[in-house]
């Protein structure tokens, strides 16, 4: 049972807006209102000082009036090492300075001081808190915590460290997917296999499951870790920037300023085209020519908008048929595909996909509120004690020996909590040998994530000769642990360094 007497808050931290939801003591469903009648909470930090910062709505409007200070899309570098190939791609599309932290993260630095991006997620997650407690009438103590089913190790310590840092404790972080499925499975209470499609601002994850009796089984994970919303806004900004060069003669990339107020009004048109036909963009003065002002202004139609971002969409629907692959099913076997994400209420992408049998209504599945309400189901379950659902791990775990042998102990869609070994031959170092762990960020891309390495010492090697058996476990929580076995089961705990990782409470 919890050890809280208030309810568990169930919360999708997400890269565009975080929303929470909950269920009362009298077991109501409850959606945390954030203003203005809205459900979702911008997922943005403006930094008046340096280290002081307004969030949500009102962070929004700073995006034009001072885009160096004002952080948004955080989770998509949130727990990412500074020198991966990810963050040297993206970090120049922003008006604000992403540098590397003292830890190796990466971090922002605002006024001269740089703040690690745990901070940032801290503030929005402090100020949901504060109005969760306020809409419950008392202060919620543990929470359920949401992450992209292909986020890393370390993201998801660094976001659990951001909640505690909010005052939650984290009783149980769950891939979005899942979430989003155990609020379908509580909607109807089918026995169907499903697929959710979850696109959101900054990542996207397709996730094969079972569901009978409102338990959720997932089957096989996939996606694209590299691909999300804000993949639609650049790709709609860059070929509106080849338009007005080849009008104007002037080539806006260099101005991040300017390229954020287009990614802005870009995200503003797309949405509003998922309803209408075309929409005007305005930007009074966004540069000079001969001394003059130019203005920027183009009128949008949705068809030449879904011929921009078509490339993006068939990445989408190549990540459902590798998914429907590995697990060896047809289209036709699906019986609902359940769509979550704002991104998802683009008509182009529905279109794409209506080989399927039935598509999700957003007026069954809500996109934007439907993985924080599975979060707070799950918070529920767990008050009770159960959890109504099992989980795979989404990336392999890999183990890396001196010399550069390459061992993959943990597969993709190993189900969670899981358990595997691999013999690791050792080379005849005098000393303890270090083997390092790691994580693959993408299937499809040799980038590696390290975890952390461990020591296996010169006395087990002597009383246990021959092949070293290494344990790699993934518990319920997505915690690693590492252990040697011998051939008579004796076993012996590892400790997995790592100085730069978020530290547990």
């Amino acid at each position: 049972m919890s050890t809280s007497a208030a309810p568990i808050l169930g919360i999708d931290f997400g890269t565009t807006n975080t929303a929470a939801a909950f269920f009362d003591k009298a077991n109501k469903l409850r959606v945390v209102p954030i203003a203005d009648k809205s459900l979702t909470l911008p997922s943005i930090a403006w930094f008046h000082a340096g280290d002081k910062a307004i969030v949500g709505p009102a962070a929004r409007r700073q995006i034009i009036d001072d885009p160096r200070h004002t952080i948004f899309g955080a989770k998509r570098f949130l727990g990412r090492r500074f020198q991966s190939e990810y963050v040297a791609r993206h970090r120049g599309r922003f008006a604000f300075e992403l540098v590397e932290g003292p830890d190796g993260y990466t971090a922002v630095e605002v006024y001269g001081k740089v703040t690690p991006l745990i901070d940032v997620a801290h503030f929005i997650l402090k100020h949901l808190n504060t109005l969760a407690t306020h809409a419950a009438g008392a202060p919620f103590q543990e929470c359920v915590l949401t992450v992209p089913a292909h986020a890393s190790i370390r993201q998801r310590e660094a976001i659990r460290h951001a909640a505690q840092k909010a005052g939650l404790r984290v009783r149980a972080i769950v891939n979005e997917p899942t979430a989003a499925a155990l609020y379908y499975a509580n909607l109807r209470n089918p026995e169907q296999t499903v697929m959710v499609f979850d696109l959101g601002g900054g990542t996207f994850d397709v996730t094969l499951m079972s569901v009978q009796n409102r338990v959720v089984k997932v089957l096989a994970t996939g996606g694209d870790a590299f691909l999300g919303g804000a993949n639609f806004d650049e790709a709609i900004v860059e070929a509106l920037v080849d338009d007005f060069q080849k009008e104007h003669g002037i080539d806006l990339r260099g101005n991040k300023v300017v390229m954020q107020r287009l990614v802005f009004a870009a995200e503003s048109a797309k949405m509003a085209l998922s309803s209408g036909a075309s929409v005007p963009i305005r930007i009074p003065c966004i540069t000079q020519k001969d001394g003059a002002f130019v203005d920027f202004h183009v009128t949008l139609t949705r068809e030449r908008m879904e011929a921009m971002v078509f490339q993006l969409i068939e990445r989408t629907a190549a990540a459902c048929d590798d998914v429907l692959e590995k697990a060896g099913l047809k289209p036709d076997a699906i019986d609902e595909l359940v769509m979550v994400g704002g991104q998802t209420r683009m008509p182009a992408i529905r279109k794409r996909l209506a080989h399927f049998k039935k598509l999700s209504s957003d007026k069954e599945v809500h996109p934007e509120l439907g993985v924080a309400v599975g979060a707070a189901i799950l918070g529920r379950n767990l008050a009770r004690g159960i959890s109504g659902l099992s989980d795979v791990v989404p990336m392999p775990i890999g183990a890396m020996v001196p010399g550069g042998g390459q061992h993959e102990v943990l597969p993709a869609n190993t189900p969670v909590p899981g358990t595997r070994t691999v013999d690791l031959e050792l080379p005849p170092w005098p000393g303890p040998v270090p083997v390092a762990l790691f994580e693959a960020l993408d299937r499809t891309t040799v980038e590696r994530e390290l975890l952390g390495t461990v020591r296996i010492e010169p006395d087990w090697r002597v009383a246990h000769p021959g092949p070293t058996t290494l344990e790699l476990r993934m518990g319920p929580d997505f915690a690693l642990t590492a252990s040697l076995v011998a051939k008579d089961g004796q076993r012996q705990p590892l400790t997995i360094s790592d100085p730069n990782a978020p530290q547990r409470a």
